[in-house]
Protein backbone atom coordinates (compact mmCIF):
# COMPACT_ATOMS: atom_id res chain seq x y z
CA UNK A 1 0.00 0.00 0.00
CA UNK A 2 1.14 3.69 -1.02
CA UNK A 3 0.00 5.48 2.02
CA UNK A 4 -0.03 8.83 0.36
CA UNK A 5 -2.33 7.87 -2.18
CA UNK A 6 -5.25 7.08 0.35
CA UNK A 7 -7.03 10.08 -0.61
CA UNK A 8 -7.37 9.29 -4.14
CA UNK A 9 -7.86 5.36 -3.16
CA UNK A 10 -10.79 6.25 -0.96
CA UNK A 11 -12.03 8.78 -4.29
CA UNK A 12 -11.91 5.78 -6.34
CA UNK A 13 -13.48 3.67 -4.41
CA UNK A 14 -16.57 6.06 -3.74
CA UNK A 15 -16.71 5.93 -7.86
CA UNK A 16 -16.62 2.39 -8.27
CA UNK A 17 -19.11 1.22 -5.48
CA UNK A 18 -21.18 4.12 -6.64
CA UNK A 19 -20.99 2.31 -10.20
CA UNK A 20 -21.68 -1.16 -8.65
CA UNK A 21 -24.84 0.10 -6.83
CA UNK A 22 -26.22 1.54 -10.00
CA UNK A 23 -25.78 -2.06 -11.66
CA UNK A 24 -27.62 -3.25 -8.37
CA UNK A 25 -30.32 -1.59 -8.44
CA UNK A 26 -31.29 -1.46 -12.36
CA UNK A 27 -30.44 2.20 -12.57
CA UNK A 28 -27.56 0.93 -15.24
CA UNK A 29 -29.05 -2.38 -17.43
CA UNK A 30 -27.10 -5.50 -17.73
CA UNK A 31 -27.96 -7.22 -20.38
CA UNK A 32 -28.73 -11.29 -20.15
CA UNK A 33 -28.65 -13.68 -22.72
CA UNK A 34 -30.28 -17.67 -23.47
CA UNK A 35 -26.71 -18.65 -24.65
CA UNK A 36 -24.87 -19.42 -21.16
CA UNK A 37 -22.35 -17.24 -20.60
CA UNK A 38 -19.08 -18.09 -17.92
CA UNK A 39 -17.34 -14.74 -17.22
CA UNK A 40 -12.97 -14.83 -15.95
CA UNK A 41 -12.16 -11.79 -14.07
CA UNK A 42 -10.20 -10.80 -11.16
CA UNK A 43 -10.46 -7.87 -8.85
CA UNK A 44 -6.69 -6.64 -9.08
CA UNK A 45 -5.34 -5.40 -12.23
CA UNK A 46 -3.95 -8.48 -13.61
CA UNK A 47 -1.09 -11.19 -12.94
CA UNK A 48 -3.67 -13.60 -11.45
CA UNK A 49 -3.65 -16.02 -14.41
CA UNK A 50 -6.81 -15.50 -16.30
CA UNK A 51 -5.80 -16.55 -19.67
CA UNK A 52 -4.27 -19.99 -18.46
CA UNK A 53 -7.63 -20.50 -16.44
CA UNK A 54 -9.39 -19.92 -19.82
CA UNK A 55 -7.72 -22.49 -21.63
CA UNK A 56 -8.17 -24.68 -19.11
CA UNK A 57 -11.95 -23.67 -19.60
CA UNK A 58 -11.76 -23.80 -23.45
CA UNK A 59 -9.96 -27.26 -23.33
CA UNK A 60 -12.66 -28.65 -21.20
CA UNK A 61 -15.44 -27.43 -23.40
CA UNK A 62 -13.72 -28.61 -26.52
CA UNK A 63 -12.93 -31.78 -25.71
CA UNK A 64 -16.86 -32.31 -25.05
CA UNK A 65 -17.90 -31.32 -28.33
CA UNK A 66 -19.09 -28.16 -27.17
CA UNK A 67 -19.36 -25.09 -30.46
CA UNK A 68 -18.01 -22.25 -27.68
CA UNK A 69 -16.55 -18.59 -27.98
CA UNK A 70 -13.84 -16.82 -26.47
CA UNK A 71 -14.18 -12.99 -26.37
CA UNK A 72 -11.77 -10.84 -24.81
CA UNK A 73 -11.72 -6.55 -24.77
CA UNK A 74 -8.09 -7.09 -26.38
CA UNK A 75 -5.66 -5.16 -24.13
CA UNK A 76 -2.70 -3.68 -25.63
CA UNK A 77 -4.01 -3.76 -29.12
CA UNK A 78 -3.67 -1.08 -31.61
CA UNK A 79 -7.23 -1.62 -33.00
CA UNK A 80 -10.54 -0.79 -32.35
CA UNK A 81 -13.94 -2.02 -32.20
CA UNK A 82 -15.26 -5.81 -33.14
CA UNK A 83 -12.33 -8.02 -34.48
CA UNK A 84 -12.43 -12.03 -35.59
CA UNK A 85 -9.13 -12.88 -33.85
CA UNK A 86 -7.50 -15.90 -36.49
CA UNK A 87 -4.50 -17.18 -36.64
CA UNK A 88 -2.69 -15.43 -39.01
CA UNK A 89 -3.52 -11.52 -36.78
CA UNK A 90 -0.93 -10.30 -34.87
CA UNK A 91 -0.85 -9.25 -31.23
CA UNK A 92 -0.82 -4.68 -31.89
CA UNK A 93 -4.23 -5.86 -33.87
CA UNK A 94 -5.93 -8.20 -31.77
CA UNK A 95 -3.96 -8.54 -28.37
CA UNK A 96 -1.51 -10.94 -27.34
CA UNK A 97 -3.58 -13.49 -25.24
CA UNK A 98 -6.77 -13.24 -27.58
CA UNK A 99 -3.80 -14.41 -30.54
CA UNK A 100 -2.61 -17.07 -28.09
CA UNK A 101 -5.56 -18.94 -27.67
CA UNK A 102 -6.95 -18.69 -31.10
CA UNK A 103 -3.24 -20.31 -32.30
CA UNK A 104 -3.50 -22.76 -29.30
CA UNK A 105 -7.03 -23.94 -30.05
CA UNK A 106 -7.47 -24.53 -33.97
CA UNK A 107 -10.26 -26.68 -33.85
CA UNK A 108 -13.43 -25.55 -35.61
CA UNK A 109 -15.85 -25.50 -33.25
CA UNK A 110 -13.86 -22.38 -31.56
CA UNK A 111 -14.29 -18.83 -32.42
CA UNK A 112 -12.50 -15.93 -30.75
CA UNK A 113 -12.98 -12.13 -31.24
CA UNK A 114 -11.74 -8.85 -29.62
CA UNK A 115 -14.11 -5.85 -28.43
CA UNK A 116 -14.23 -3.39 -25.87
CA UNK A 117 -18.69 -3.28 -26.37
CA UNK A 118 -18.47 -6.67 -24.76
CA UNK A 119 -23.18 -6.38 -25.90
CA UNK A 120 -21.82 -5.61 -29.70
CA UNK A 121 -19.33 -9.00 -29.28
CA UNK A 122 -21.82 -10.66 -28.08
CA UNK A 123 -24.18 -9.68 -31.02
CA UNK A 124 -21.69 -10.08 -33.13
CA UNK A 125 -21.31 -13.49 -32.44
CA UNK A 126 -24.38 -15.02 -32.10
CA UNK A 127 -25.04 -13.17 -35.28
CA UNK A 128 -22.37 -15.32 -37.33
CA UNK A 129 -22.79 -18.53 -35.28
CA UNK A 130 -26.30 -19.15 -33.87
CA UNK A 131 -25.04 -22.79 -33.06
CA UNK A 132 -22.49 -21.05 -30.05
CA UNK A 133 -23.08 -23.29 -26.97
CA UNK A 134 -21.28 -21.08 -24.33
CA UNK A 135 -19.42 -17.97 -24.48
CA UNK A 136 -16.24 -17.52 -22.42
CA UNK A 137 -15.80 -13.76 -21.37
CA UNK A 138 -11.90 -13.27 -20.62
CA UNK A 139 -11.22 -10.59 -17.91
CA UNK A 140 -14.93 -8.89 -17.74
CA UNK A 141 -15.66 -9.34 -13.82
CA UNK A 142 -15.99 -5.58 -14.03
CA UNK A 143 -17.81 -5.36 -17.53
CA UNK A 144 -21.24 -5.29 -15.99
CA UNK A 145 -23.19 -4.25 -19.25
CA UNK A 146 -23.75 -8.10 -19.32
CA UNK A 147 -25.27 -10.51 -16.76
CA UNK A 148 -23.25 -13.24 -17.38
CA UNK A 149 -24.73 -17.06 -15.96
CA UNK A 150 -21.37 -17.62 -14.06
CA UNK A 151 -18.48 -15.34 -12.57
CA UNK A 152 -14.92 -17.15 -12.02
CA UNK A 153 -13.22 -14.83 -9.86
CA UNK A 154 -8.96 -15.49 -10.17
CA UNK A 155 -6.82 -13.97 -7.50
CA UNK A 156 -2.78 -14.42 -6.49
CA UNK A 157 -1.80 -17.06 -3.78
CA UNK A 158 0.59 -14.29 -2.93
CA UNK A 159 -1.66 -11.62 -3.14
CA UNK A 160 -4.93 -12.39 -2.32
CA UNK A 161 -7.78 -9.56 -2.55
CA UNK A 162 -8.31 -9.19 1.00
CA UNK A 163 -4.75 -7.96 1.62
CA UNK A 164 -4.99 -5.38 -0.87
CA UNK A 165 -6.60 -2.12 -1.10
CA UNK A 166 -8.04 -0.06 -3.96
CA UNK A 167 -6.20 1.86 -6.76
CA UNK A 168 -4.23 3.86 -6.76
CA UNK A 169 -2.97 3.06 -3.13
CA UNK A 170 -3.29 -0.67 -4.06
CA UNK A 171 -4.13 -2.99 -7.44
CA UNK A 172 -7.53 -3.76 -6.65
CA UNK A 173 -10.07 -2.10 -9.46
CA UNK A 174 -12.88 -2.23 -7.34
CA UNK A 175 -13.62 -2.56 -3.50
CA UNK A 176 -13.38 -6.41 -2.02
CA UNK A 177 -17.03 -6.33 -1.74
CA UNK A 178 -17.05 -7.06 -5.16
CA UNK A 179 -16.10 -10.82 -4.88
CA UNK A 180 -19.76 -11.20 -3.48
CA UNK A 181 -21.00 -11.31 -7.23
CA UNK A 182 -18.68 -14.35 -7.81
CA UNK A 183 -20.45 -18.09 -7.61
CA UNK A 184 -16.55 -19.40 -7.76
CA UNK A 185 -13.33 -18.13 -6.38
CA UNK A 186 -10.04 -19.50 -7.48
CA UNK A 187 -6.67 -18.79 -5.84
CA UNK A 188 -4.34 -19.30 -8.35
CA UNK A 189 -0.74 -20.08 -8.81
CA UNK A 190 -0.47 -21.95 -5.08
CA UNK A 191 2.25 -23.80 -3.95
CA UNK A 192 2.20 -27.11 -5.60
CA UNK A 193 2.08 -29.02 -2.05
CA UNK A 194 -0.51 -26.29 0.05
CA UNK A 195 -1.25 -27.99 3.06
CA UNK A 196 -4.96 -28.79 4.40
CA UNK A 197 -4.08 -26.15 7.57
CA UNK A 198 -2.87 -22.98 5.46
CA UNK A 199 -6.18 -24.07 2.76
CA UNK A 200 -8.37 -23.18 5.68
CA UNK A 201 -6.78 -20.19 7.05
CA UNK A 202 -7.18 -18.54 3.26
CA UNK A 203 -10.57 -20.22 3.33
CA UNK A 204 -11.15 -17.92 6.61
CA UNK A 205 -9.61 -14.68 5.50
CA UNK A 206 -11.36 -14.88 2.18
CA UNK A 207 -14.81 -15.18 4.14
CA UNK A 208 -16.74 -16.22 1.17
CA UNK A 209 -20.56 -16.39 1.43
CA UNK A 210 -22.73 -19.23 1.44
CA UNK A 211 -22.96 -21.17 -2.08
CA UNK A 212 -19.75 -19.90 -3.53
CA UNK A 213 -17.56 -22.62 -4.38
CA UNK A 214 -13.43 -22.06 -3.63
CA UNK A 215 -10.95 -24.12 -5.49
CA UNK A 216 -7.21 -23.62 -5.49
CA UNK A 217 -5.08 -24.12 -9.07
CA UNK A 218 -1.32 -24.67 -9.04
CA UNK A 219 1.16 -23.40 -12.04
CA UNK A 220 1.97 -26.74 -14.28
CA UNK A 221 4.93 -26.05 -16.80
CA UNK A 222 5.46 -28.41 -19.78
CA UNK A 223 8.45 -30.09 -19.53
CA UNK A 224 10.98 -28.60 -21.94
CA UNK A 225 15.13 -28.96 -22.11
CA UNK A 226 16.39 -26.22 -20.80
CA UNK A 227 19.98 -25.06 -20.84
CA UNK A 228 21.87 -23.92 -17.18
CA UNK A 229 21.83 -20.06 -18.00
CA UNK A 230 19.58 -18.92 -20.52
CA UNK A 231 18.34 -15.77 -21.35
CA UNK A 232 14.67 -14.91 -19.94
CA UNK A 233 12.56 -12.30 -21.81
CA UNK A 234 9.40 -11.77 -20.08
CA UNK A 235 6.72 -9.26 -20.05
CA UNK A 236 4.33 -10.19 -17.60
CA UNK A 237 2.97 -8.78 -14.59
CA UNK A 238 4.63 -10.95 -12.23
CA UNK A 239 7.40 -13.87 -13.16
CA UNK A 240 8.31 -14.67 -9.68
CA UNK A 241 6.20 -17.87 -9.84
CA UNK A 242 8.64 -18.52 -13.51
CA UNK A 243 11.93 -17.82 -11.77
CA UNK A 244 10.68 -19.73 -9.19
CA UNK A 245 10.38 -23.05 -11.23
CA UNK A 246 13.46 -22.29 -12.96
CA UNK A 247 15.83 -21.84 -10.10
CA UNK A 248 14.11 -25.36 -8.41
CA UNK A 249 15.66 -26.66 -12.32
CA UNK A 250 18.76 -25.48 -11.27
CA UNK A 251 18.19 -22.94 -13.98
CA UNK A 252 19.70 -19.39 -13.55
CA UNK A 253 19.05 -17.02 -16.17
CA UNK A 254 19.81 -13.53 -17.15
CA UNK A 255 16.57 -12.14 -16.81
CA UNK A 256 15.31 -9.19 -18.92
CA UNK A 257 12.05 -7.97 -17.38
CA UNK A 258 9.62 -5.38 -19.49
CA UNK A 259 6.09 -4.40 -18.12
CA UNK A 260 3.24 -6.16 -18.73
CA UNK A 261 1.60 -6.39 -21.86
CA UNK A 262 4.75 -4.28 -23.23
CA UNK A 263 4.64 -3.95 -26.91
CA UNK A 264 8.63 -3.69 -27.62
CA UNK A 265 10.13 -0.47 -29.22
CA UNK A 266 13.27 -0.65 -31.23
CA UNK A 267 15.55 -0.23 -28.49
CA UNK A 268 14.10 -2.75 -27.05
CA UNK A 269 14.63 -5.09 -29.66
CA UNK A 270 18.27 -4.06 -30.13
CA UNK A 271 18.76 -4.58 -26.16
CA UNK A 272 17.17 -8.24 -26.77
CA UNK A 273 19.59 -9.18 -29.94
CA UNK A 274 22.67 -7.42 -27.99
CA UNK A 275 21.77 -9.82 -25.43
CA UNK A 276 20.39 -13.14 -27.12
CA UNK A 277 24.16 -12.88 -28.80
CA UNK A 278 25.72 -13.89 -25.18
CA UNK A 279 23.45 -17.60 -24.95
CA UNK A 280 22.91 -20.52 -26.62
CA UNK A 281 19.35 -20.68 -25.33
CA UNK A 282 16.38 -18.01 -25.50
CA UNK A 283 13.70 -18.63 -22.89
CA UNK A 284 10.20 -16.75 -23.43
CA UNK A 285 6.32 -16.77 -22.04
CA UNK A 286 3.41 -17.94 -24.66
CA UNK A 287 1.89 -14.30 -24.60
CA UNK A 288 5.46 -12.82 -24.91
CA UNK A 289 6.61 -14.50 -27.81
CA UNK A 290 3.37 -13.54 -29.36
CA UNK A 291 4.80 -9.86 -29.24
CA UNK A 292 8.39 -10.74 -29.77
CA UNK A 293 7.45 -13.02 -32.92
CA UNK A 294 6.12 -9.74 -35.38
CA UNK A 295 9.38 -7.81 -34.39
CA UNK A 296 12.55 -7.62 -36.81
CA UNK A 297 14.37 -10.47 -34.52
CA UNK A 298 17.38 -12.32 -36.74
CA UNK A 299 15.87 -15.10 -37.74
CA UNK A 300 19.35 -17.60 -36.05
CA UNK A 301 17.53 -15.68 -32.43
CA UNK A 302 14.21 -16.71 -33.60
CA UNK A 303 14.69 -20.36 -33.87
CA UNK A 304 16.78 -20.46 -30.28
CA UNK A 305 13.33 -19.26 -28.37
CA UNK A 306 11.99 -21.92 -26.68
CA UNK A 307 8.33 -21.26 -25.39
CA UNK A 308 7.14 -22.49 -21.93
CA UNK A 309 3.98 -23.00 -21.93
CA UNK A 310 1.62 -23.22 -18.14
CA UNK A 311 -1.35 -24.71 -17.16
CA UNK A 312 -3.44 -24.49 -14.38
CA UNK A 313 -3.60 -27.83 -12.13
CA UNK A 314 -6.81 -27.95 -9.71
CA UNK A 315 -5.06 -29.22 -5.60
CA UNK A 316 -6.78 -31.76 -3.71
CA UNK A 317 -8.45 -33.38 -6.48
CA UNK A 318 -10.94 -30.91 -7.23
CA UNK A 319 -11.21 -31.34 -10.65
CA UNK A 320 -13.92 -32.84 -11.06
CA UNK A 321 -16.05 -31.09 -8.25
CA UNK A 322 -14.90 -28.05 -10.22
CA UNK A 323 -16.26 -29.36 -14.04
CA UNK A 324 -19.44 -30.48 -12.19
CA UNK A 325 -19.59 -26.72 -10.80
CA UNK A 326 -19.70 -25.10 -14.46
CA UNK A 327 -22.03 -27.90 -15.64
CA UNK A 328 -24.68 -27.29 -13.23
CA UNK A 329 -24.69 -23.52 -14.58
CA UNK A 330 -24.20 -24.76 -18.42
CA UNK A 331 -27.49 -26.55 -18.29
Amino acid sequence: MIKFLLPLAWIYDGVTRLRNWLFDVGVLPSREYTTPIICIGNLSVGGTGKTPHTEWLVRHFLERGKYIAVLSRGYGRESKGFLWVTPDKCALEVGDEPLQIRRKFTDKNLVCAVSENRCKGIDNILAAHPQTEVILLDDAFQHRFVKANHYILLTDYHKLYVNDYVLPAGRLREHIKGAQRAQTVIVTKCPPQLSQEERQKIAAALKLQYGQNLFFTTISYAEIPLEKEPLLITGIAHPESLLNYLSEKGITPKHLHFPDHHNFTEKDIQLIIERAQQHRSILTTEKDFMRLESQNLPKDIVERIQVISIAPKFLFGETEHFIQTLQNYVR
